[in-house]
């Protein structure tokens, strides 16, 4: 008997709101059989004389064979072959008796094509009675096919005698102009997902592949290092900006730019501690998005942006007690990166908001991390520099 086949969804066919499901019948033998395997024989899942004797009446199926359901949903059907599991939030509103038929429905709720990360709704409903079993949450990545076996990465030699700067998101429209400007002044490493370690040269940056929200990214970035120390960690990158309001978001897309402005933040100021020459600085970049200008279409990102502000500021005396500073660059509306898509309607009338009569641009964003990486600035500390042009 050959082995069932994955659905194989291209990331390019992933999108929100995209669903799939089937129904399948749990006998006896599939909850004892799980309960031998997973080695959980508690007796109100195995033992109809005991279960008769608890308000359930009589055995129900595990909470975690449900969790395997919701698994089948989303490594065989929704996204199928090429995804990685990532993390599971689950509650269970109402028990499962069996024998019984369930029907399991998966839906998209989040998905960042940059990042190749999103989350997947699935419920599990009694066929009989229609009642809701099971809610889980799963948080999903993609991976790609492995063509070899990849080398560790080698330790990056200095570049002459220029100071060492790390910049966040160098795939990204302003993390990749960032890291082309500083070139020009610093011995730059590009930090990004996917992206390809090279040896790089006077104004073209080194790239180094790491993913900021897995674990041990921190361990791959000191050996990519190979010792050397940081004079700056410039953190520019941030997982996407999903529309709509807190009341109608999935909670995991929040909880995504929640962690990112906080725990991010705080795991790239240890790590920047660790490897820090003296006088270093963490410089953020925010947006006028944050605590300034909050966009309600933009609530989940506003919120992260806003977290990364505060995280700052508590972080500012504990790293100067280590000698580092750390401040933020807040651009407002940018005519780069996911704002390229605006049309160019939506982008004048951007430009009609600003008194100084035109937009941020990336020159304004590289010549206020000149000021915060120079010594004029070695005792400015927990500061945010909005970049408004003058709008209120």
């Amino acid at each position: 008997m050959s082995e069932p086949r994955a659905r194989d969804l291209r990331p390019d066919e992933l999108r929100v709101g995209l669903t799939a499901e089937f129904t399948r019948e749990v006998s006896a033998g599939d909850v004892l059989a799980f309960a031998r395997l997973s080695g959980d024989e508690n007796p109100l899942h195995v033992d109809p004389a005991y279960a008769s004797t608890t308000n359930y009446g009589r055995p129900i199926v595990h909470g975690a064979f449900q969790i395997a359901l919701a698994s089948a949903l989303i490594g065989m059907h929704l996204p199928g072959l090429r995804v990685v599991l990532g993390s599971v939030r689950s509650r269970f509103p109402a028990p499962l008796h069996y024998p019984s038929t369930v029907h399991v429905h998966g839906e998209i709720t989040s998905w960042f094509a940059a990042a190749q990360s999103g989350s997947l709704r699935v419920r599990i409903r009694d066929a009989g009675s229609s009642a809701l079993t099971a809610e889980v949450h799963m948080g999903f990545g993609l991976h790609g096919a492995r063509a070899a076996v990849a080398p560790a990465p080698a330790p990056m030699a200095a570049s002459g005698e220029r100071e060492l700067v790390l910049v966040t998101g160098a795939s990204g429209g302003l993390g990749r102009a960032l890291t082309e400007g500083l070139g020009q002044r610093y011995d730059v490493v590009g930090v990004a997902r996917g992206a390809a370690s090279s040896a790089g040269s006077p104004g073209t940056a080194r790239q180094l592949s790491l993913d900021l929200e897995s674990d041990g990214w921190e361990q791959q970035a000191s050996d990519a290092l190979g010792g050397r120390r940081v004079y700056s960690l410039v953190h520019a990158a941030w997982p996407g900006a999903p529309k709509g309001g807190l009341l109608d978001l999935d909670l995991d897309t929040v909880r995504r730019q929640l962690d990112f402005g906080g725990i991010t933040t705080i795991r790239l100021a240890r790590w920047l501690a660790e490897h820090a020459q003296p006088e270093a600085r963490l410089v953020l970049i925010g947006s006028t998005a944050g605590n300034l200008q909050p966009e309600l279409g933009l609530a989940a990102y506003s919120l992260g942006k806003a977290t990364l502000e505060h995280a700052l500021r508590l972080l500012a005396p504990e790293l100067a007690a280590r000698g580092i500073t750390i401040n933020a660059v807040l651009p407002s509306f940018m005519p780069i990166g996911i704002n390229q898509a605006k049309t160019e309607r939506a982008t004048l009338l951007e430009t009609a908001r600003v008194p100084a009569g035109r937009l941020c641009g990336v020159g304004d964003v590289l010549a206020s991390l000149d000021y915060f990486l120079s010594g004029a600035a070695s005792f400015v500390t927990g500061q945010v520099l909005p970049l408004t042009g003058g709008r209120l």
